[in-house]
């Protein structure tokens, strides 16, 4: 028996994220819904980038604030604007 081939994934790892490609994966990220790797790639940037830490920062803190907010507190021609915008933004 020879000897055991190396996966080529390990002798070629995945190029480092850009920081544009990080914003882009953190809702997924918040989500848990990244593979693996995907999610080692993310946090392998994070720990060296404080830019894209302080956005991840501050997405928490926009999620944690919206998550208090109710319907009823968002006056109804503001929330009929958020709604036009959102179902506009999901067709694009």
């Amino acid at each position: 028996m020879g000897p055991i081939a190396r996966d080529a994934v390990d002798e070629h790892p995945a190029p480092r994220l850009t920081c544009r490609e990080v914003v882009e994966l953190l809702s997924d990220y918040l989500e848990d819904g990244l593979p693996v790797g995907e999610r080692a790639r993310v946090e392998a940037h994070l720990a060296t980038c404080q830019d894209c830490l302080a956005y991840l920062a501050q997405l928490r803190t926009t999620i944690g604030a919206l998550g208090r907010l109710r319907e009823q507190d968002v006056p109804r021609p503001m929330l009929a604007r958020l709604t036009d915008a959102f179902r506009g933004w999901r067709g694009a």
